[in-house]
């Protein structure tokens, strides 16, 4: 029997094997139909180290609730946002708290940096699925870049995440050197169609039908190539017209440019929902020891006071007992906390201020924020968690909801935990995820 080297030599096609392997999906399930998850769009939002517990939750359950004073960045969208209280993980994980964030692998636990030995991601797992119908079928970006991540692929390896600007937007909407090779391109299958033919006419019953399939094959990276070029050429002019507006060379590693790297990669991330590049992408908030910058924040700092402990340290400093045993580092966790939550409104209006598709782009698209710890000492029970968006994919908003011990009317609802979100997302998105991480079940009471 041929394979695809075999075949390949035999043509003389000068296609590398991996565009083949990856017009499989990597992972289970099919998705889903149904008009309403047709163009279901996901974003995954981690920040590390956990949060200032004493402040982050809203002191009352239920719609409509006022978020307090650290989620207060978010409170003209509450009636589009659902905060969850009592949802945990099986394991801490310790630093490695970013790999259990979006995969609830029971069994996994990182410590150090850097993060190996995983199970799939439930971006991963939703891409698999729908990825196909995207140019990119996820996005994974990173502040810090590189393995600080929270995507995992099919084998639980982490997947490098993208933090450099420029390269980012080029990945999206192409250079001059990406359009030089589009107009370049010829037919991949015109090429090899002679040296094709004269094979299959030795070939038995069996054989034939792998030659059918790799011309299949062939085939469809012609017609994405052809795809590409034409949205590079054309389509892409209609999103780049906002390219004078970011700040692509924002430096990460100052105070001042710190801000604009924010706000651009955000934006980026809003572009590339916008213009249908991908429909998944996670996002990691970065590690302070890898990055110095993002661990001082001066204009953070409170009453004018520099805390020299930093942003990680300020969470291991932070009392479990009483808030005031602590007063420095409450006040600035609470103000870092408080900056992150900024930076996740002014995305969400962002998409919110896009129309699609008869409703706005936040309508269609569910954004999970929040930290794969709580307490700043690696605990993984009563996660900072919340969702916002997806009104026109089903999701009903609960405002402040609590579960197992949090549950505000004991037992009202059946015993949840952090997998059931991740799991909730990715049905609601039209992907089955029965038995994902820890999962037990759907959270229908989200569910319109």
């Amino acid at each position: 029997m041929l394979n695809k080297r075999e075949f390949l030599q035999l043509t003389g096609a000068g296609l590398a094997l991996p565009w083949l392997e990856l017009l499989q999906p990597a992972f289970g399930g099919e998705r889903q139909g149904g008009t309403n998850v047709k163009a279901a769009r996901c974003v995954f939002i981690h920040i590390p180290f956990g949060v200032n517990m004493w402040r982050w939750f809203p002191k009352e359950f239920g719609p409509g609730v006022d978020l307090g004073p650290t989620l207060a960045p978010l409170q003209h969208r509450a009636d589009q946002v659902t905060v969850f209280s009592g949802l945990r993980h099986k394991n801490a994980g310790g630093h490695g708290e970013s790999g259990l964030f979006l995969t609830g692998n029971p069994n996994y636990s990182g410590g150090k940096l850097p993060l190996t030995g995983n199970t799939i991601s439930i971006d991963q797992h939703i891409a698999a699925a729908c990825g196909r119908e995207t140019s990119i079928p996820s996005l994974v970006l990173s502040m810090a870049g590189g393995p600080d991540t929270i995507s995992w692929d099919a084998r639980g390896t982490a997947m490098y995440g993208l933090c450099d600007l420029p390269l980012i937007y080029e990945k999206l909407f192409g250079s001059a050197e990406v359009l030089a090779r589009g107009k370049r391109h010829q037919s991949i299958l015109n090429v090899v169609a002679g040296d094709m033919q004269r094979l299959s006419q030795n070939l038995g019953r069996e054989d034939a039908r792998r030659l059918s399939q790799y011309a299949d094959a062939i085939a469809s990276v012609d017609a994405q190539l052809v795809r590409d070029r034409k949205y590079y050429q054309e389509e892409a002019q209609e999103f780049t017209t906002t390219a004078p507006g970011l700040s692509l060379n924002a430096n990460k590693l100052d105070n001042l440019g710190r801000e604009a790297y924010v706000d651009t990669l955000y934006d980026l991330a809003a572009l590339a929902l916008q213009s249908d590049r991908t429909r998944v992408i996670t996002i990691e908030s970065p590690f302070s020891q890898r990055v110095s910058a993002f661990d001082h924040y001066p204009e953070l700092f409170p009453k004018g006071m520099k805390v020299a402990q930093g942003w990680h340290g300020s969470g291991h400093n932070l009392s479990q007992k009483n808030e005031a045993d602590t007063p420095i580092p409450a006040e600035y966790l609470a103000n870092i906390d408080r900056y992150w939550v900024s930076k996740l409104a002014r995305f969400l209006d962002r998409l919110a201020g896009i129309d699609h598709d008869g409703a706005t782009l936040l309508d269609h698209t569910v954004v999970m924020f929040g930290s794969g710890m709580s307490w700043g000492n690696h605990m993984p029970d009563q996660l900072p968690l919340l969702i916002a968006g997806g009104s026109a994919l089903g999701i009903k908003h609960q405002g402040h909801i609590g579960y197992n011990d949090r549950d505000p009317h004991g037992k009202h609802l059946p015993k949840s935990n952090a997998s059931d979100l991740l799991r909730t997302i990715s049905e609601v998105c039209g992907v089955p995820a029965e038995g994902f991480g820890e999962s037990v079940r759907v959270l229908d009471e989200l569910l319109i």
